[in-house]
């Protein structure tokens, strides 16, 4: 019964770490987009991200790639990584740098990175890779369903100094509420 109930605890608390985690680095993101496509390192995309239609993009991108990811950034490369007997900060930094670097978009990169920090050390403390893919599942079909309805948004986000210190304080507070929420709320699985 203990194990169950450590098991839906868990699971509302990942639920609650991927809402967290959309809307606290939301902001984080379109700054960090912003940046770059004011020094040139990116352009905004024009091209329709839907053109082979709202299911195929859905499928590939809410329940095939949170699959693959996980099953080679944490499983994978988490292991691997613990073989090297480095500390386990190590092991959650080196592979969410990997995973942020793997996705190629330098505006992404920093909510890529956390996210890979906060899945990784889920994956470490739980054992369990469901956990992290329920949360890459979540994040990956709400930004998507949200593409899809609400359109890209383009020029939503004005570069001023009161965006920025929204931005950072927002993120800053989004990654203390996200380790609290692991700390206290997910509770460490024996092997």
């Amino acid at each position: 019964m203990s194990k169950v109930k450590n098991n839906l605890r868990t699971f509302a608390v990942c639920v609650v770490i991927a809402f967290v985690c959309l809307f606290g680095y939301l902001m984080l993101q379109n700054l960090c987009a912003e940046l770059f496509i004011h020094w040139g390192l990116e352009s905004r995309s024009s091209n329709d991200l839907f053109a082979s239609g709202f299911w195929l993009v859905f499928l590939m991108g809410a329940l095939l790639a949170p699959l693959m990811e996980e099953l080679i950034f944490r499983l994978l490369s988490c292991k691997l990584l613990q073989l090297t007997k480095m500390p386990i900060w190590c092991v959650m930094v080196i592979s969410a740098l990997i995973f942020a670097l793997y996705h190629h978009s330098w505006s992404q990169t920093v909510y890529q990175f956390l996210m890979g920090i906060w899945l990784a050390w889920i994956f470490i403390k739980t054992h369990q890779i469901g956990w992290t893919m329920l949360i890459h599942f979540i994040n990956n079909a709400f930004i998507i369903t949200y593409t899809y309805f609400a359109g890209n948004g383009n020029d939503v986000f004005n570069l001023s100094v009161l965006n920025i210190i929204l931005s950072v304080g927002l993120a800053v507070a989004t990654t203390a509420v996200v380790w609290l929420l692991i700390k206290k709320g997910i509770p460490n699985y024996e092997k």
